[in-house]
């Protein structure tokens, strides 16, 4: 989508940080008359400051570098525009914005995605998902974060580098290292893989890396109590009284064949 309008303004800003005169200096970014602002990092005398050239006057060395500075800043701006109309994005200021923060889908990272996700989680509990939901992705976050010291010896990884290799160390990591059975595995690489097929519906991922890797769960054949086991839980004395409210209600399910959720 190619906007209609765009222009770049810069302009002081006052700031109670700086003495005297100084003043930070904003660039005003303005897309189709929607404008966003985003400091330069930079500070200006106001004596030295042109409003309508948008630039600092005056021959010093001082002037000199922030005009110089405002030029490259002015570069980059477009080169951001530029990316976004490679890309197919849509171009807004907040896009442009964004580009220049160094907020785009090359620089996104697995666990700040996983992040975000649990917190969109985290405001949804009790109105689309259970608190017990929000543990277990919490829970498979952890693993993830702890996989990737493990293997990467960094904090985070580009989830540019999310291949089928990185799944399949994964899924032998929480086997070997941190000692999960295979279907409690098969259900924190399914945590995961929501996480990672949100990135391939985002266009942030080419191709999902869990393509070929079989994730199916192995049948558990469970004794069940005997008579005596079940005379014995029931004549059981617990000193927590909270865990003889659970075990009252797991009889009843017993002996009455009704499951309880």
């Amino acid at each position: 989508m190619i906007e209609k309008t765009f222009s770049i303004l810069y302009y002081l800003k006052a700031a109670r940080n700086l003495k005297g005169n100084q003043k930070h200096i904003y660039a005003r970014i303005t897309v189709d008359c929607v404008r966003v602002e985003i400091s330069t990092k930079l500070s200006c005398d106001s004596d030295k400051w042109s409003s309508l050239a948008n630039r600092a006057i005056g021959k010093s060395e001082k002037s000199k570098q922030v005009n110089a500075y405002l030029e490259a800043f002015s570069v980059k701006v477009y080169q951001a525009r530029k990316y976004l109309m490679e890309n197919d994005q849509e171009i807004t200021a907040e896009s442009i914005k964004n580009v220049l923060r160094g907020n785009t889908p090359d620089n996104r990272m697995v666990l700040e995605v996983f992040a975000e996700h649990n917190q969109q989680l985290e405001a949804l509990v009790g109105k689309d998902f259970a608190l017990g939901t929000l543990t277990r992705y919490k829970t498979s976050f952890d693993h993830t974060r702890s996989f990737i010291q493990w293997k990467y010896k960094t904090d985070d990884i580009a989830i540019k580098k999310l291949d089928y290799d990185f799944i399949n160390d994964y899924s032998f990591w929480l086997k070997t290292v941190r000692g999960c059975s295979h279907n409690t595995t098969v259900k924190y690489l399914a945590n995961f893989k929501k996480i990672v097929l949100n990135c391939v519906k985002k266009g942030w991922l080419s191709r999902d890396p869990f393509a070929g890797f079989k994730m199916t769960k192995k049948e558990i054949v469970r004794d069940y109590l005997s008579s005596d086991e079940l005379t014995w839980l029931a004549d059981k004395d617990f000193r927590i009284e909270r865990l003889g409210q659970v075990r009252d209600v797991f009889l009843f399910s017993c002996y009455t064949g009704f499951g309880i959720t």
